[in-house]
């Protein structure tokens, strides 16, 4: 991955929104399963020589359910780590924004026994992260993700995050100085 410390650092400072971070909670299953909680956290350094833009799922109780396979998504050299198996949607009234990247990931010490899932890109860069942040306007919206298992691709993970104006708010005001700027409209 781009920036593995900062996913790192990331994950440990997702229990506290502070600048250049934001969290939701929200559910997931997978398949039939049962629903459980789910963590949306979202990381921004805006560093000119190397920042990073990460958007990351992280799923409760991954090591101790043994119930997708996390271990194909383990590390920067994961066996699925290659593979467009991640598909992102933020969703409004008004409009849809979809992205389908590689994800990687690593089991977490905090939440316990939890593991992350994670698009990340140099910041201030056009990329999926960019694109999809991007279209979070001042509408209160949802974010969907869901994740096709490696070794089995009919077998999905889906989570939820609902976002209310004052959450939508938050997420644009953390990921502002990581967006591409935008081009003047050509004449």
């Amino acid at each position: 991955m781009i920036v593995a410390a900062m996913l790192a650092i990331g994950v440990l400072t997702s229990a506290v929104n502070g600048p250049g971070e934001f969290s939701q909670s929200g559910m997931m299953k997978i398949g039939n399963g049962p629903e459980r909680s789910a963590m949306l956290h979202v990381g921004c350094s805006a560093d000119p020589a190397g920042g990073a833009l990460v958007v990351e799922l992280v799923v409760t109780e991954a090591n101790t359910r043994k119930d997708f396979d996390y271990d194909d998504f383990e590390g920067p050299d994961a066996s699925a780590g290659a593979k467009a198996l991640s598909h992102v949607a933020w969703k409004t009234a008004s409009a849809t924004t979809e992205i389908t990247h590689a994800a990687a990931g690593s089991y977490l010490p905090e939440p316990p026994e939890s593991f992350m899932f994670g698009i990340d890109q140099l910041s201030r860069r056009p990329g999926p992260a960019a694109t999809l942040l991007s279209a979070v306007g001042v509408e209160a919206g949802q974010l969907v993700w869901t994740q096709k298992g490696f070794d089995e691709a009919k077998r999905k993970l889906n989570a939820t995050f609902n976002l209310d104006a004052a959450a939508t708010q938050g997420l644009r005001d953390t990921v502002a100085a990581c967006l591409p700027a935008k081009q003047p409209a050509k004449k």
